[in-house]
């Protein structure tokens, strides 16, 4: 078993020091570029733009992505709806297609709380709180309505799930009227975004670090991605510990 460990390591730890050099290197030919970037003075001309975009899109960022997301969301229920109708209470790839319907919707409201949460902030920056935050209200409102039609057709369509959107442990209910199968596709799908997410945080700390030569923004968006990163960190370590006691208790 040793052996297999050091001859496993031996095999992998070239390929390793090179993928470091080469992150290594070009690390330090974009710390150079955006040294010189800096020098130049295009982190002022950069910011201005930015700020003229941002300025103009914050007035209709919550109406316009809400239409297109929460709108497309809608179309997809109802379509779901439509088809969940007329189901024969047979044809199986009928009931998967509604399934896939709805957890697409489901992934568009999650998106529209991101950019919601995006244009409210930017609203709140640019002086247009008193205007957009009706605005953000309503498209919470709307998103929220969404979720529970979606999660109320999926329970039809599993009569064993229970949970109510609006129940504020919705989440553990739901988990736990999950059978064993859906429970680990569900880890499957976590651990997937738990490992994405460490390689956004990864690239986001080396980008930061890189563009405050640029910017020069300070240390708090490097801080607030290490944050994240070390909850995700934690959670995840903790939880596989507790796990591990229960199962060794089982």
């Amino acid at each position: 078993m040793s052996d297999n460990v050091k001859r496993d390591n031996r095999r992998a730890l070239p390929k390793y020091l090179l993928t470091l050099l080469l992150f290594g290197l070009l690390g330090g030919v974009l710390g150079f570029l955006a040294g010189v970037a800096g020098a130049a003075s295009v982190a002022e001309t950069v910011r201005r733009a930015l700020d003229r975009v941002l300025a103009a899109c914050a007035p209709w960022g919550i109406a316009v992505s809400a239409a297109a997301l929460l709108g497309t969301g809608w179309y997809l229920y109802a379509a779901a709806k439509r088809r969940f109708a007329a189901w024969d209470g047979e044809d199986e790839d009928t009931m998967d297609d509604v399934e896939r319907q709805l957890s697409w919707a489901l992934l568009l409201t999650g998106l529209m709380i991101v950019l919601d949460f995006f244009f409210f902030a930017a609203s709140i920056v640019y002086g247009r709180f008193l205007p957009d935050v009706v605005l953000f209200f309503a498209a919470v409102v709307v998103l929220v309505v969404l979720q529970q039609k979606i999660v109320d057709l999926e329970r039809r369509l599993n009569p064993e799930k229970r949970g109510s959107i609006y129940d504020m442990k919705f989440q553990k209910t739901w988990m736990d009227s999950c059978d064993e199968a859906e429970k680990a596709q569900i880890g499957q799908a976590c651990y997937r975004a738990y490992m994405v997410g460490t390689r956004v945080c990864t690239f986001l700390w080396v980008a930061l670090l890189i563009l405050n030569f640029v910017f020069d923004f300070g240390l708090l968006p490097i801080a607030a991605v290490l944050v994240v990163w070390g909850v995700m960190q934690t959670v995840y370590a903790l939880e596989c510990i507790r796990l591990s006691k229960r199962r060794g208790a089982a």
